[in-house]
Parts: C-alpha cells; sequence; structure tokens
C-alpha cells in the first residue's frame, strides 16, 4: 500500500471506547501506547475489534515537535534524535530517529525550527494528535473519502511539493512532503487517489 503518509507504526489494538460518531482506539506499539480517534462508521467498515494488527499512518506535518519539558494536550509521544534538517524558504523537514530502526519525518515551519534552536543530534519529543492518525487493516483504511484522479502538474519546492489532480469533476489540490512525492514517483498523468479524513473537510452551505 502505497500512501503519502510516509509516517507508519505498526501495532495492535489495545482497546476500543465507541461512541455514536467517533471513536478512542488504543494501539499498543513497540515504541508505546497511542491513541487514535477516527470515526465510528470507519471502524464498522474496517470491523476492528481488540487484538487486531493495525497500522498508524501519519503526515510529517502533522507532527509538532518539542524541546525539554512541557505540557501539550496528546499523549501521542516519541522521543527521537535529529538526523538532518533540509530548510525551504517557509517550511523545515526533520527526519528523527525514534529508536528500534525506526523514522519519523515532521514538517515544521522554518521559524518555529529556528526559534526552537533545533540542530542535528538535538533530542526532541514528537507529538501527534489523536485525531490525526489514520489506521489501516488488510489493505483498508479508515479514511472513506477517496477521490480519484490524474496528477496535471506537480510544483515542486525545497521542503514540499504541490500536486494538483484532475478529479473528472474538477481539480483538487494536495501538498506533500518532496521526499514524499520522490519516494512514490510521482509525475505528471499518473492516475492517484486523494485520501481525505472526515475531519478534515469544511462544510458550505
Amino acid at each position: 500500500m502505497d500512501i503519502s503518509a510516509c509516517n507508519r507504526i505498526e501495532g495492535r489494538i489495545a482497546d476500543l471506547k465507541q461512541g455514536k460518531a467517533t471513536t478512542n482506539v488504543r494501539i499498543d506499539t513497540p515504541l508505546g501506547e497511542i491513541t487514535a480517534v477516527v470515526t465510528s462508521s470507519s471502524v464498522e467498515a474496517l470491523q476492528l475489534a481488540a487484538g487486531d494488527t493495525v497500522t498508524a499512518l501519519f503526515r510529517e506535518v502533522d507532527v509538532m515537535l518539542m524541546a525539554g519539558q512541557g505540557t501539550i494536550s496528546t499523549r501521542n509521544r516519541f522521543r527521537g534524535r535529529i538526523l538532518d534538517i533540509k530548510k525551504g524558504g517557509v517550511t523545515a523537514e526533520l527526519p528523527l530517529d525514534v529508536g528500534g530502526g525506526r523514522r519519523i519525518t515532521a514538517v515544521v515551519a522554518r521559524t518555529a525550527a529556528e526559534e526552537m534552536g533545533l540542530e542535528v543530534g538535538a533530542d526532541v519529543i514528537a507529538c501527534v494528535r489523536e485525531g490525526d492518525l489514520l489506521l489501516a487493516k488488510a489493505g483498508a483504511l479508515s479514511a472513506r473519502n477517496q477521490l480519484a484522479g490524474t496528477v496535471t502538474s506537480l510544483r515542486p519546492g525545497t521542503v514540499t511539493t504541490e500536486l494538483t489532480i484532475d478529479t473528472g469533476g474538477g481539480e483538487i489540490f494536495a501538498l506533500l512532503a518532496r521526499s514524499v512525492a520522490e519516494d512514490m514517483k510521482l509525475g505528471v498523468g499518473d492516475r492517484v487517489t486523494a485520501l481525505v479524513r472526515e475531519r478534515d473537510f469544511l462544510v458550505r452551505r
């Protein structure tokens, strides 16, 4: 499964607390316990249950970095060491070694990286909000909004790449880490599917 959310952590579901609209999913992983909040209809569609092996996926831009001690409103935290810093005009990409041969990549505002004094070799804590996790089970995903289309243009920057996708019913635009776009070997004319989490929609009437 080739998905542009390049941060992936495999684990086993420890517990589910299902509400009418959303479900809190606790997952035991080699990096510790993490929590995902997904729609209850997605839980039902994937037939998620305690004991299932799943993969949690999250985008680079959904990773928040914390240096030193502090309080932040998420339980998903991964201690790591900065391996590299690639700075663009607006953003900076930071791959992190979180142990066990695993890496997490963060894309943050360049000004934030500079104000925090981040440098290669520094120890940081990567934080991901519960609602920013996608769950994958046996090739199925918890994001049911899937728009198929054709890539009509790519605009690569130093850190990120903007894609224009023609869905046949109009154009949509995606912003990926440039390294992910290159890893996926995306090009004009490629058929792709855009995945959109339910919580990422704005509704206008």
